[in-house]
This record gives structure tokens, C-alpha cells and sequence, in this order.
């Protein structure tokens, strides 16, 4: 089932913060993120969740990718934590990455 918060992230993004916005599409490499944003000169990323969907380790790599090459990028559950995340100027998180090991 498709993730219901895209769309509405999407329309949140483009109508408060007059951003240019890229929803990645399932074609898309694993990991990448949900949607990729211009905000204000800024790259920005986020990966969307719902419900009890969890961050893979990807996903966390690509995250920290991103903030090691000087955009923001985060993991969001609703449109306040999108909102929050924007307009608090909040620093993005890097993410430790333990090594998996295969037995």
C-alpha cells in the first residue's frame, strides 16, 4: 500500500515553503529517499514513514550521505514533523550504521 503522508507532504511543501519538489518513485534505487526538496536555495530530504514502518539501513546511510554533503535530510511520521523540522531551522541527525555481520 502506497504511503497516504506522501501527498500530503508533497502539497505542504510546495503551498507553505514554495518549494521545488521531486517524489522519488518505487524505479528508484534502495535507500533513496521519499522525496527531495528545493527549499530556499536548500537541498532537502526526507523519508517518509507510516504507522510503524521502520528506517532500513539504506535509508540511514543515504541520510547521513546527504548531511555529509551539506544538505538536510530527515525521517518524518506526520506533516507537524515535517513543518517542525523546516521552520525550527532544526539540525539534521546522522545516523550510527553498526556493521551487520552474515553468519
Amino acid at each position: 500500500m502506497a504511503n497516504p503522508l506522501q501527498p500530503k507532504c508533497i502539497a505542504v511543501l510546495e503551498k507553505e515553503f514554495n518549494a521545488y519538489v521531486i517524489n522519488v518513485t518505487a524505479a528508484s534505487r534502495s535507500g533513496n529517499m521519499d522525496l527531495i526538496a528545493c527549499i530556499q536555495g536548500a537541498f532537502w530530504g526526507f523519508e517518509i514513514k507510516w504507522k510503524t514502518d521502520t528506517p532500513s539501513i539504506a535509508q540511514k546511510e543515504k541520510i547521513n550521505k546527504c548531511i555529509d554533503a551539506g544538505g538536510k535530510a530527515f525521517f518524518i511520521r506526520s506533516i507537524e514533523d515535517l513543518r517542525h523540522f523546516i521552520t525550527s531551522d532544526a539540525d539534521p541527525i546522522k545516523y550510527e550504521i553498526r556493521p551487520q555481520y552474515k553468519l
